[in-house]
């Protein structure tokens, strides 16, 4: 489509233009420190300019989604960026990632080109029966090439298999990223996005189990990048330590909050050990980190965790749950310089509210105030706005909140509707919130069933899905019930037959086995019968 000439100054409101200008106002400033890698901005610059190139030569123009599956990493970083950088939406994706996941997300967003690992090469194998639109025109390999495997020959000697590294029949393309990386263009193409283009493509599960593409605008991206760092007080001296999956929008936004304000983002490949990643923090001189509950809880269980250097953090962050006051007391305790962020966001809108660390004591069980340039309201079921105490669903007015689901017109109608302002639409957020008398915001419950466990959601019903399949099962209902680690953990209940043999192993084994670790059952639960109502649906609040 051809419109009139673009001004180049357009490019100051897309989400990687941070990027660029400083990587030609401090081209030396370090930007990301990864894998052992040192990067300066306009070293990093330039590796992102030759991955939009590259992208830019496979047919990925205005529009195109760019699906990318690789753990955190330097390279997961220059792809997100190369893609958006070519008018692209990429869409991170972990790389555990089950084949049928893999298999929806490709089949709802019809990507341009792929950026997987080598490690999801079985993964790619298996998607062999996906329909032609699906299949990306390109897929970008990353990691090192595994030998060839020895292979019975004619004769009964060794052969070498043919085509090592090719990512299965469904595809075209197994080029090698670092390849194609070297040899694309080192100057970027020609933009056309404004920041009303889609900028990235997050995927979340509703009550369904399906994916739903969160579609995010540049806008969307800017303004909650410049939101939250401005209540964090973010500048060009923090160094963030990010151990958050960047396909996770908590973790991306650490890359892109740093980078707004031209800080150092040191990334890790994820949190295993406490103990290396509190010696990284010394280290690095970090002064931000994001975390989940279950990452404070195993720092807290440091017995060393006082003697490290800790002197340059000054902040912390905590969302996906709340986290238990004696945990916050402790966290005080042991680095009472350190300004204790609680928050709680969606993907629909990134970020919702944060308390701000001089009041937590005084409101423990907050979730604070809404981020800058947003408005928060808490409605009842008729519309109207819910008094003090009284429990609503939580309403989000902003440019944060995202364009819609991708290629999902009812989802998206049932979360956007009309705004105070004829003509705007405003996110219903599905869970339920009170305010006390001075506005502060309280987390009730949600309105549907979808469980947060480990800071991530789980459909019940897909958990469902997959037990009862196991020969034996008869009935089974999935819930969420309150833990003090995990926020919520999955408990199942099981109806056997009478010759069912099923045991609790079973059930987590099969359920590991089909979907991701998070969603295995910490507890199973054998009954004669689920507790229902008279119309037959089951009473899930009496499993609680």
């Amino acid at each position: 489509m051809h419109t009139a000439i673009r001004d180049p100054l357009s490019d100051r409101f897309l989400i990687d233009h941070a990027l660029r200008a400083f990587a030609e106002s401090t081209p030396d400033r370090l930007a990301l420190v990864s894998e052992g890698r040192r990067i300066s901005y306009g070293e990093l610059n330039a590796l992102v300019d030759r991955c939009a190139s590259a992208l830019r030569e496979v047919g990925v123009v205005r529009g195109e989604r760019v699906v990318v599956a690789l753990d955190n990493g330097v390279d997961a970083v220059v792809s997100y960026y190369g893609a958006i950088r070519a008018d692209g939406v990429p869409s991170l994706l972990p790389t555990n990632t089950r084949p049928r996941r893999l298999g929806q997300v490709l089949a709802l967003a019809e990507a341009r080109a792929l950026i997987i690992a080598r490690s999801m090469q079985e993964c790619l194998a298996s998607l062999d029966g996906l329909p032609q639109a699906a299949r990306p025109a390109a897929v970008f390999l990353q990691g090192p090439t595994p030998p060839a495997p020895a292979v019975p020959a004619a004769g009964g000697g060794p052969a070498a298999a043919s085509a090592p590294g090719a990512p299965g029949p469904a595809f075209v393309g197994g080029l090698d990223l670092g390849e194609a990386l070297s040899n694309a263009g080192a100057h970027a193409p020609e933009r056309r996005a404004i920041e009303l283009d889609l900028a990235t493509l997050c995927w979340t599960s509703g009550s369904t189990g399906e994916p739903k593409g969160v579609m995010l605008t540049h806008q969307n991206l800017r303004n909650s990048a410049a939101a939250i760092g401005a209540y964090l007080d973010h500048s060009a001296s923090d160094v963030t330590l990010c151990v958050l999956p960047l396909s996770h929008t908590y973790g991306l936004f650490q890359l892109l909050v740093t980078h707004t304000f031209g800080g150092t983002v040191v990334l890790e490949k994820g949190f295993g050990m406490p103990w290396p990643i509190v010696q990284r923090m010394a280290e690095e001189r970090v002064t931000g980190f994001a975390g989940v509950p279950t990452i404070f809880a195993s720092m807290l269980s440091l017995k060393n965790m006082a003697k490290a250097d800790l002197s340059a953090l000054r902040y912390m962050t905590n969302a996906a749950y709340g986290l238990p006051a004696a945990q916050v007391v402790r966290l005080r305790e042991l680095l009472p310089q350190v300004r204790f962020f609680a928050m709680y966001g969606q993907t629909e809108c990134t970020r919702v509210c944060y308390l701000p660390p001089e009041v937590a004591l005084d409101r423990p069980a907050s979730v604070g105030i809404a981020m800058p340039n947003e408005e928060l309201w808490i409605e009842r079921e008729d519309g109207t706005h819910a008094a003090p105490g009284e429990t609503g669903e939580l309403v989000v007015r902003g440019p944060n909140v995202m364009r819609g689901y991708w290629r999902n017109p009812e989802a998206t109608a049932r979360a956007l509707k009309p705004g105070p302002i004829p003509g705007e639409v405003v996110l219903h957020t599905g869970d339920l919130f009170k305010a006390d008398e001075s506005g502060y915001l309280y987390f009730v419950a949600r309105k549907d069933d979808v469980i947060k466990t480990r800071g991530e959601k789980v459909s019940p019903l897909e958990v469902e899905s997959v037990i009862c399949k196991i020969a034996g099962v008869i009935e089974v209902a999935a819930v969420g019930v309150p833990d003090p680690v995990l926020g919520q953990a999955i408990k199942v209940a099981v109806v056997k037959g009478a010759e069912g043999d099923v045991s609790a192993d079973d059930i987590r084994r099969r359920v590991r086995a089909e979907l991701d670790e998070v969603a295995v059952p910490k507890f199973v639960e054998f009954v004669d019968a689920l507790p229902k109502t008279a119309s037959g649906k089951v009473k899930k609040s009496e499993l609680v």
